[in-house]
């Protein structure tokens, strides 16, 4: 019989969270979570209160924090670019850093690729380390977004009701190569579709070319995973060491829950 994380004891669930901060994510198969029970879990972690998605009209209404991806709910049915938690957000304007996905309705034709942007960036030679570190960028949603493109930003409503953020203006800026709050480790800290301005040493430089720097470090078979959801599945993956794109879905039964939480309770305790 395979393990079930909402069997977890607290030694488990440690050693969880330490496997976590080794790969980035963790994944489990086989898995029978009721809302309730996946809630709790992720509780067991951090703290579930999303307060920027959490009263969505498509969110269950005994538990708000569990966001339904699917048709008709999060993010529609479209294509998504490489993106993680926090998207248009700087570093430290989110709390939210881990996200976890459990498959209720599956899909086999949709693709969910994961990335880590952490052991690439640990992997490069000093120089090209000292590079990074010397890039800073400007996040805004100028264009379609993580969609695949502007029409299908325009079909799905799902975010009509997100809290939006103001637009960062002038120079305000984050720095590309980061240190994890929990973890400790230096990530490489990329939202392709949503880098409107950087710097290199305090001078501007073209994005565009950014961009290639970009996919030349990060998009490499090596720190790619590529999954297909299957009902029972259980992805939690860290918002800053990874990211994430999906392809389109063609099965629209398609359904997975989704909770955007933190470390606190496991940090405190």
């Amino acid at each position: 019989m395979n393990i079930q994380v909402k069997d977890f004891t607290d030694l488990e669930l440690k050693n969880e969270v330490g496997t976590l901060f080794q790969d980035g994510f963790i994944f489990h198969y086989e898995q029978n979570l009721s809302k309730d029970e996946l809630v709790k879990f992720c509780r067991r972690i951090g703290n579930t209160d999303d307060d920027t998605a959490g009263w969505y009209s498509y969110n269950p209404k005994d538990n708000p924090d569990i966001s339904r991806v699917m048709p008709g709910g999060l993010f529609g049915g479209t294509e998504l670019h490489w993106h993680s938690n926090g998207t248009v957000h700087h570093l430290g304007e989110f709390k939210e850093i881990l996200i976890a996905l459990y498959c209720k309705e599956e899909c086999v034709d949709t693709v969910f690729s994961l990335m880590n942007n952490r052991d690439a960036f640990l992997e490069l030679p000093e120089e090209e380390k000292d590079y990074w570190r010397s890039i800073e960028i400007q996040l805004n949603n100028f264009g379609h977004g993580i969609y695949g493109s502007s029409e299908e930003a325009k079909d799905d409503n799902s975010l009509d009701d997100y809290i939006k953020m103001e637009p960062h203006t002038d120079n305000e800026r984050m720095p590309a190569v980061n240190i994890h709050p929990v973890g400790g480790q230096e990530f490489l800290y990329w939202q392709p579709p949503l880098i409107e301005k950087a710097w290199q040493d305090g001078v501007p430089i073209d994005v565009s070319l950014l961009q290639e720097k970009y996919k030349k470090v990060l998009q490499r078979t090596k720190y790619i995973k590529d999954i297909v959801f299957r009902e029972g599945d259980l992805l939690i993956m860290d918002q800053l060491y990874t990211l994430h794109r999906r392809s389109n879905i063609k099965n629209k039964t398609r359904e997975l829950w989704r909770v955007a939480f933190d470390y606190t309770t496991i940090i405190n305790e």
